[in-house]
C-alpha cells in the first residue's frame, strides 16, 4: 500500500510538473489554449460560422428597408451591378479614354502603410489616365469620390430609389487597384451598398455584437467609424487573445455583385484580380423609413440622374467625408427643452470645440505649434459665429424644434459645411498639413551638419522626397523661400535667416480635428440616440 501510495504520488507529481511547464510554454510562445491562427491572416483562427442573407434579385426599398436596414443585416445581392455601364464598359483603355484627365483621391494599397502615395496630382492624388497606366505597379489605390462625368456608368439600384434611403445618398466613392490590396479590420460611418465590376473580393463580415473582442483603437471610441489595432496579415494572438473567440461570415463577391454592410459593421476585405474596379454608394443610418414617393415599382437608374448629398466634379477639393447632416439634425432636436427650443449658445459652447479646448477629454491627443492653436482657435470662433448667424438670424438666442425640422437638404448642407469644414486630407493643399514644420527643420539641420554646413538645393528636394514623403514640387517651393536669386546652393546661414518663412505654410496649416464629431457621438450614444 505504501509503495502504491508513493508511485501514485510520483506521477501525479509529474503531471503536475509537466502542466505547468506546459502553461509556462505556452504563454511564452503560443497563445493559452488554441493556437490556431496565431501570426496568420485574419480568419485564420477558425472556420466561418456566421451567414448573411444572399439573394438574385434586388428588393423594392420597403423591403430592403424592413429585412436588411432596421434589423442591422447585411446582404449579398449577386449579379445586381450587371446593370451599370460598367460592368461592361470598364477596362484600363476605356477608362483612360474617357475620364483620363480627371483627378482622384489615391492611399496606399496596404492600409498598414502609412506613406501617403504621390502622383501626377501631388500628394494622394493622380489623375485617372496616369493611375491606370501604372496601377499595376504602385502601392497605391483610388479611393475617391466619383467625379461627376464618371456617374453615368453607374447605376444605382431601385432598393435606393425613394423616401428617406435615397433622401440619405450622401456620397459614393470610386475604387481602382490591383491584386493585392486589402483593408483593416474596420468599420464605416455610413452604411454602404457597394458593387463590383472587375475582379474578386473576398470579405470577413463580424456582427457589432462581438465589437469587444475586435481591439478597436481608442481613437474609434467616440466615431461613427474606426479601425481594429490587429494587424490582419499577421494575427498575434498573445497580444490580442480575444480574436480567438470572434465567429464570422466569409464570402466572395464576383464581378457583377452588390453586397450591402450597415453603418458600423466590422469588416475586412481582400482584393484580387489583374484590375478590380469597384463603387461604393454610402447611405445615412437610418432609424425609421418615410415611404414618400414610394407608391411604385422602382428600376435601376444612371447616378447622374439621382440626388447625391456630396458630389465631385473631378477637379480641386473633394467634398467628402463630412458628418451625415440627419445625424447633426437628430442632435438639434435632443438638445430642445420642454418648450420645444433650442438654445443655441449650449450647442456653440458644448460641442464646437477643438482638440486643444477638451485637453484630456479624448485618449488621442495631438501634438499642436503655438501657430496650429492659434489657426484651430481662430477657426473655431468663426464657426460659432457663423453657425450661430444661419440658425438665430434675429439674436433670439434659441431655435425651436419645428424650425429645425423644417430646415431644407440644403440649409442643412450649409450648416455642416461651417462645423465640419471639408478635411485637410481632401484639399489640394493637404501636404502642408501632413509634413510637420519640425521634421522639414529636423531635416534640413542634419543635411547641414553631414555635408559641413553647405549643400546643394537638389540634395534637399530628394531627401524632402525620399525622407518627409512629400513632392518635388513642395520641396523646390521651401528652396525658393530659404535661397535668395535661384541660387543652386543652401548654406547654414541662408537657412538660419529664411527658414520661419519657409515653414510658415506648414506650422500654421489646418489640421483635421475629429473633436466636434466625437462630442456628438458621445451626447447621442449617452441619450441611445445612435
Amino acid at each position: 500500500m505504501k509503495c502504491s501510495y508513493s508511485i501514485a504520488f510520483f506521477f501525479t507529481t509529474l503531471v503536475t510538473i509537466s502542466s505547468s511547464a506546459e502553461q509556462q510554454t505556452c504563454q511564452k510562445d503560443v497563445p493559452c489554449g488554441s493556437s490556431k491562427g496565431h501570426l496568420e491572416i485574419f480568419g485564420s483562427h477558425a472556420e466561418a460560422t456566421e451567414t448573411i442573407d444572399e439573394m438574385f434579385t434586388v428588393p423594392q426599398p420597403q423591403e430592403f428597408f424592413d429585412k436588411f436596414v432596421k434589423p442591422n443585416k447585411p446582404v449579398l445581392l449577386r449579379g445586381a451591378a450587371k446593370p451599370s455601364r460598367a460592368y461592361s464598359l470598364w477596362t484600363v483603355e476605356y477608362l483612360i479614354r474617357e475620364y483620363g484627365n480627371l483627378t482622384v483621391r489615391l492611399e496606399a494599397r496596404h492600409e498598414g502603410n502609412d506613406k501617403i502615395p504621390v502622383g501626377e496630382g501631388g500628394l494622394g492624388r493622380d489623375t485617372v489616365a496616369h493611375f491606370m497606366q501604372n496601377f499595376d505597379t504602385m502601392d497605391a489605390y483610388v479611393i475617391s469620390q466619383i467625379p461627376r462625368p464618371v456617374e453615368k456608368d453607374v447605376a444605382v439600384p431601385p432598393c435606393l430609389r425613394c423616401g428617406s434611403i435615397a433622401q440619405g445618398i450622401q456620397e459614393t466613392h470610386l475604387f481602382l487597384t490591383a491584386a493585392g490590396g486589402k483593408t483593416k479590420l474596420h468599420r464605416d460611418p455610413y452604411s454602404t451598398f457597394h458593387c463590383l465590376f472587375n475582379g474578386t473580393k473576398d470579405w470577413i463580415l463580424i456582427d457589432p455584437s462581438q465589437s469587444d473582442l475586435l481591439y478597436f483603437a481608442e481613437e474609434s471610441r467616440y466615431e461613427w467609424g474606426g479601425f481594429s489595432e490587429v494587424d490582419v496579415d499577421r494575427v498575434d494572438l498573445l497580444e490580442f487573445p480575444k480574436i480567438q473567440d470572434v465567429r464570422f461570415a466569409r464570402i466572395t463577391m464576383d464581378k457583377g455583385d452588390c453586397i450591402f454592410v450597415p453603418g458600423g459593421y466590422p469588416h475586412q476585405v481582400r482584393v484580387n484580380g489583374y484590375l478590380n474596379t469597384a463603387v461604393s454608394i454610402w447611405i445615412s443610418r437610418l432609424k425609421e423609413f418615410d415611404n414618400t414617393d414610394c407608391d411604385r415599382e422602382f428600376d435601376f437608374t444612371p447616378m447622374d440622374q439621382v440626388d447625391v448629398l456630396w458630389r465631385y466634379s473631378g477637379h480641386g477639393d473633394l467634398p467628402q467625408g463630412h458628418m451625415d447632416i440627419h445625424i447633426l439634425r437628430r442632435l438639434l432636436l435632443v438638445l430642445a427643452d420642454s418648450e420645444g427650443k433650442i438654445p443655441v449658445h449650449h450647442f456653440l459652447d458644448n460641442f464646437l470645440k477643438g482638440q486643444h479646448e477638451v485637453k484630456d477629454e479624448f485618449e488621442e491627443n495631438r501634438q499642436m505649434t503655438k501657430e496650429q492653436i492659434s489657426t484651430m482657435d481662430e477657426l473655431f470662433s468663426n464657426m460659432k459665429i457663423e453657425f450661430a448667424k444661419k440658425v438665430d438670424p434675429e439674436g433670439r438666442g434659441y431655435i425651436t424644434k419645428d424650425e429645425v425640422k423644417a430646415l431644407t437638404i440644403e440649409e442643412m448642407k450649409e450648416l455642416m459645411l461651417i462645423i465640419d469644414p471639408t478635411d485637410v486630407s481632401d484639399m489640394s493643399s493637404f501636404e502642408y498639413s501632413h509634413i510637420p514644420g519640425e521634421h522639414i527643420r529636423g531635416l534640413l539641420v542634419n543635411l547641414l551638419r553631414e555635408n559641413h554646413g553647405k549643400m546643394s538645393a537638389d540634395l534637399f528636394v530628394n531627401e524632402y522626397v525620399e525622407t518627409l514623403g512629400g513632392t518635388s514640387e513642395v520641396a523646390k517651393e521651401i528652396v525658393s523661400k530659404l535661397v535668395p536669386n535661384n541660387d543652386s546652393t543652401l548654406t547654414a546661414a541662408m537657412v538660419r535667416k529664411n527658414l520661419e518663412a519657409a515653414l510658415q505654410p506648414f506650422e500654421s496649416s489646418r489640421f483635421h480635428d475629429p473633436t466636434v464629431e466625437r462630442l456628438m457621438y458621445k451626447h447621442l450614444e449617452m441619450r441611445d440616440e445612435l
